[in-house]
Formats: C-alpha cells, sequence, structure tokens
C-alpha cells in the first residue's frame, strides 16, 4: 500500500488529467500541432546548497564539476520576475522553486510566490529547511505545497546523510511552519519528505513520528536512485524486510489530518530501477531552467549537453524561439531511455503510449 486514499498528488494516475496534453504532444510529435505551454516550470534560482547530499541529483555541479553551471551561478532577482510574467502570460499553471542548490539561500526568489499567485499560477517549493526566515515562513504559506527534505527522524542519522548538523534547526524551522499554517488558515502542504538509504533506512518510523509531531501534513518517503552514473552508477543493498515493516508502521499513524505516502511504484520490486514505457513522450509537461538561465528538455538531466533546449536568459521569450520547434521535436526523438535511470514522469509516458497512442481504455466511451 502507497496511499490511502488514490486521488493524491504522488499518484501517478494523476498523469490522466492531462490527457489533452498528451494528445498534444503525439500530434505535435507527428508534425500535425503546435506545442502547448508546459504544464510546470520548474526553476533553480541558484546552484549552490549548504548541505553535502550524495544522492541529490545535482550534487555533480554543484560539488565535484562546479564549471559545468558556467559563470552565472544566480539568476538576478530582476529577471525572476519578468520571467514570471512571460510565464503567466504563456499558459503555465505551476511554479516549482527547486534545487540546483537550496533555493532558499537566494534572497531574491522569497517574494515569487506572491508575485506568481497574483498572476494567476500557482506556486511550490523544494527546501531543506535549513533556512526559513521569518518573511519567508509567510511567503511559504501562500503556496500549494512546501517539500521539506529531511530524510532522517534524528540528530545522528541527518549528520551521517546530509553532512551537516542541521538538524535541531530543521525540527524548530519545520514545527514553526506548521504552526504558522494553523495560526492564519493557510491551505498548504507541508510535506516532511525522506529518501530511503542505506544509511537510514532503520530511521523511517522514528522520521514519520516526528513528521507527525511537527504538525505537518504529510510524510513522503521513497527509495533513492544511485543508479545514475552521476552517482556511481550502483544498485543499493537495501533491508526490504525492515523497510516495509516500517512502512506499515507509518500508515498506522495516519489520521484525517495526517496522510502518508510510501511512494514505490516508479521502482521494481527490490527498489530497483524500472522502465514501463519504451519512448520518452512527457517531458513537455515540465519546463526546467536553471541557474545559468539555460533550459533542458528533462528534469532527471540538468546540466547535461545532450539534454540541452535552449537558454532563456536574458530574455524569457527567447523560450518560444525554441519550444516546440523541429529542434525541440528531434532532441525528444533522439532520447535513448536506456541511458535514463529513474525517471520521474515516466508513468506519464506510459500513459501517454498506453491511453493515447493504443487506446487502451476506449476513451471514446465513458
Amino acid at each position: 500500500m502507497e496511499w490511502s486514499d488514490k486521488f493524491n498528488s504522488f499518484n501517478s494516475e494523476k498523469g490522466l488529467a492531462y490527457i489533452d496534453h498528451y494528445k498534444n504532444i503525439v500530434a505535435w510529435l507527428d508534425g500535425r500541432a503546435k506545442l502547448l505551454p508546459p504544464v510546470e516550470v520548474n526553476l533553480d534560482p541558484i546552484a549552490e546548497c549548504n548541505l553535502s547530499c550524495t544522492f541529490c541529483i545535482t550534487q555533480r555541479y554543484l560539488k565535484a564539476h562546479r564549471e559545468e553551471v558556467g559563470e552565472m551561478r544566480r539568476l538576478p532577482t530582476e529577471y525572476m520576475y519578468h520571467l514570471a510574467d512571460f510565464l503567466a502570460k504563456w499558459g503555465v499553471r505551476g511554479l516549482c522553486i527547486s534545487g540546483g542548490g537550496e533555493p532558499t539561500l537566494h534572497d531574491g526568489a522569497w517574494g515569487l510566490t506572491s508575485y506568481a499567485a497574483q498572476r494567476g499560477m500557482q506556486v511550490a517549493w523544494f527546501t531543506n529547511a535549513t533556512n526559513i526566515k521569518d518573511k519567508l515562513a509567510r511567503e511559504f504559506m501562500k503556496c500549494r505545497w512546501v517539500a521539506l527534505s529531511v530524510d532522517a527522524g534524528d540528530r545522528e542519522t541527518y549528520l551521517k546523510v546530509k553532512g551537516a548538523d542541521y538538524f535541531d534547526r530543521v525540527v524548530h524551522n519545520i514545527g514553526g511552519l506548521a504552526d504558522l499554517r494553523g495560526k492564519i488558515g493557510s491551505e498548504v502542504d507541508l510535506c516532511f519528505k525522506f529518501a530511503v538509504l542505506p544509511e537510514n533506512e532503520q530511521s523511517i518510523y522514528q522520521a514519520c513520528l516526528l513528521a507527525k509531531e511537527l504538525g505537518v501534513q504529510s510524510f513522503h518517503v521513497r527509495p533513492v536512485d544511485f543508479e545514475r552514473d552521476d552517482v556511481g552508477g550502483r544498485k543499493l543493498e537495501l533491508n526490504l524486510p525492515l523497510i516495509q515493516e516500517q512502512f506499515q508502521m507509518c500508515h498506522e499513524l495516519e489520521d484525517d489530518n495526517f496522510k502518508v505516502f510510501t511512494v514505490t511504484h516508479k521502482f521494481d520490486p527490490e527498489f530497483h530501477v524500472q522502465h514501463n514505457f519504451t519512448q520518452c513522450l512527457a517531458t513537455p509537461l515540465i519546463l526546467p531552467i536553471l541557474s545559468n538561465g539555460n533550459v533542458y528538455i528533462c528534469v532527471d538531466h540538468k546540466m547535461e549537453k545532450d539534454y540541452l533546449l535552449g537558454s532563456a536568459f536574458p530574455d524569457p521569450e527567447n523560450i518560444l524561439k525554441f519550444w516546440g520547434s523541429n529542434a525541440h521535436r528531434d532532441l525528444i526523438k533522439s532520447v535513448n531511455i536506456s541511458h535514463c535511470s529513474r525517471c520521474t514522469i515516466g508513468e506519464y509516458s506510459h500513459q501517454i503510449e498506453k491511453v493515447v497512442l493504443n487506446d487502451g481504455m476506449f476513451l471514446s466511451f465513458p
């Protein structure tokens, strides 16, 4: 069991709500339509981080190969607001302020939540919760959701996994967010995130208990993907019985105000990478824009030159020159998924193949 209510944001069946986009992508790839704007833009304001999580998908260019980013590791504040204007006008629905580092280290990005929301977009943040000041906490209250990457249930495990002794600060900050949410009546979903490693697999239930005690709305736990080339290309040896036992115990903590998501459907039963699709089809749903202004076709292949689509800097409207272009189409068609590890949106590609290309659900018959 991954969840108690299938109508949740982590259920990949959500992709079927994008059926119009699915059909449009197929038609565009065949040269029969103009590509719609992405549903979401994933924005990396800064390529710096105050932690050292070896499993982070951006650790390669944050630590070992910093030259990959180039001279601009921080998007200018004025540019990000100009970008938000463009995205809203273009028709993008969601703005996720995310990795490439720890986004809260760029204080110029703090006000983007209010600014983008005023222009009709919903906003979300990914953060390690180490740098949450009062002003930013109040901005978070206007988000649709905030992902809080903790990956531990105690100080010792946190230090081992994150490489810094910020556990007490993180616990204090998350508790403060939960208290503020209740005080002002915000509807933001605060999600305590836990990525399973051999170093923290014994700490899952303890972390879930902590999450509930702190007052967040959800606890999300999933296996880490270490099968990517940039982090060693190895399969983890996890204690699956121990993990599954803790998953069950976590689900028993659920109530009306606290939900648990043990998300494993993107992995095989041994928690190793699996692909149940044959083509890269779903990437036009999400557009990643990085701290140097570069745009890539895939959130799982940031700063990889083979996936570079173009640059959105200094003018965001440059996106319109390459989005949906022949070069964009050819780039997607050229992707060899055997070179991909865990795919964030692989289930969406699976749905496009089964539902749109093959009409496996007989869509003309409700």
